[in-house]
């Protein structure tokens, strides 16, 4: 396609350079032209627009690229807009606006006018529309897309990108499989395409360096990136300097925590130091009855929260660079003792679900040692119980270490059962008897000690 003047911001196809060719993507592209529409989806910055635009570039067919924005909502805009990106078209004829007089009909009006439209397009050739998020849920323009692509004529594909996934409207083009679908999932850079980034733009990064940077950017284009390109002016990847913290930052304030309404930025922040949880443990701790749909709401746009159906309810889980900048910016707006307030309930909430190991990193970034020995206890007792005898000897080796230290009598009577315990079961009748020596010796001065504190209430009375 040989445009003759020079196309509207809105109906320009980006222009890229050093690029990552993303094959394996392609080939879902491919496939995808095999029916009439593709849905692209992905949170901000996972290279969705890349994506595609690339593959136009290799794909050597026709193609109109146009930018929806809000202000697409009202469709007359859209329309005129598009005319003007297809009145570059060679041998493009004029193509009819959206008339007052159209409006009541409009279904009558969009079939007309792709109708026109394809028919100046060579086949095969691909219509895409980038930002299909930015368009109100409430307007027309979704039912218009629909029909677009159902009046598609064969060697014609439409792409729709989006943060979001496929609306209402588009229901019915799912359920036929007459609209693939790339998701999130997809879109994740692989360990593979992590290390050709790197190669491009930091060759001299070591192998560890590379895992530690694809464990921390899970995938997402735009954290690597910007990673990147600090460590190539100096900084280092295993901690992000501040700059490259800052960068990050910013990227996720404005794309994500900026745009969203205050009772969103509340449970966000609310829930920052959550490692994962389900939609009560995030109603629990926000105090909002409307947890549930505020996370589902966040999972179905993109924004950076993975979903896992376990159990009775699904685990909601923040992408790790996300997850620091909510804490950082749970740290600004709380202050220390607020801070540490939302870490104990956090904790709580973990202690509670029976996730005794995230409820224990929890406790130890408090530094709250009675928190730390009810769930080393806890973890010694399931790893005794699952027949890992190693791990339960560990654990209770130290709970019983740190109960000494903070004078903790119930807790080194709970470590030395478990000892005990594992011994017998281990056929270590000696080491049994001699932790049993223990036990009754800090069992006596349990005693003691309750003695002691019933006589004083005695007294007091």
């Amino acid at each position: 396609m040989k445009p003759k003047r020079v196309s509207l911001g809105k109906t320009a196809r980006p222009s890229l350079t050093g690029i990552l060719a993303r094959k394996r993507l392609f080939a879902l592209l491919d496939r995808g032209r095999e029916g009439p529409a593709v849905w692209v989806s992905g949170p901000p910055g996972c290279g969705k627009t890349t994506l595609v635009a690339s593959w136009l570039d290799q794909a050597g067919i026709s193609e109109l690229w146009y930018q929806l924005d809000d202000g697409d909502a009202d469709v007359a805009t859209f329309f005129y807009y598009l005319s003007a990106a297809a009145a570059d078209l060679q041998d493009g004829k004029r193509l009819p606006l959206l008339a007052p007089e159209h409006q009541a009909g409009l279904a009558k009006f969009t079939r007309h006018y792709f109708q026109q439209l394809y028919s100046q397009l060579q086949a095969p050739f691909a219509l895409v529309f980038d930002g299909c998020h930015e368009v109100p849920a409430s307007s027309p323009l979704h039912d218009v897309l629909r029909l677009a692509i159902q009046e598609l004529p064969p060697g014609g594909t439409v792409i729709l990108i989006s943060r979001g996934d496929p609306g209402p409207s588009l229901a019915r083009l799912v359920a036929n499989r007459a609209l693939a679908l790339i998701g999130w999932d997809e879109l994740r850079l692989t360990r593979d395409e992590t290390a050709s980034m790197v190669a491009q733009r930091l060759p001299r990064l070591p192998a560890a360096g590379l895992d530690e940077l694809y464990a921390r950017t899970e995938g997402w284009a735009a954290g690597l990136v910007l990673m990147l390109e600090q460590a190539r002016s100096g900084g280092a990847l295993a901690e992000p300097p501040a700059k490259t913290r800052k960068l990050v930052f910013d990227y996720l304030a404005g794309e994500i925590f900026q745009k969203s309404d205050a009772r969103t930025r509340n449970l966000l922040l609310q829930t920052a130091y959550l490692p994962q949880m389900t939609a009560g443990m995030a109603a629990a701790l926000t105090g909002d009855p409307e947890a549930q749909n505020i996370l589902a709401e966040l999972h179905r746009s993109n924004y950076f929260l993975a979903l896992r159906e376990t159990g009775a309810e699904p685990l909601y889980q923040y992408h790790p660079m996300l997850r620091d900048f909510l804490q950082a910016r749970a740290d600004e707006s709380l202050g220390k003792e607020g801070r540490r307030q939302l870490q104990r309930g956090s904790a709580q909430q973990m202690e509670q679900a029976g996730h005794a190991a995230e409820a224990l990193a929890l406790y130890r970034e408090l530094g709250d040692t009675s928190g730390i020995v009810e769930q080393l206890y806890f973890l010694a007792w399931m790893a005794q119980w699952q027949g890992n005898y190693p791990q339960a000897v560990a654990r209770a080796h130290q709970t019983l270490t740190l109960a000494q230290e903070i004078g903790d009598k119930w807790g080194a009577a709970a470590a030395l059962f478990c000892l005990e315990e594992v011994a017998y079961a281990q056929g270590d009748l000696a080491q049994a008897r001699a932790i049993s020596v223990l036990l009754v010796g800090v069992a006596v001065a349990l005693l003691i000690g309750l003695r002691a504190a019933g006589w004083g209430v005695w007294r007091a009375r």
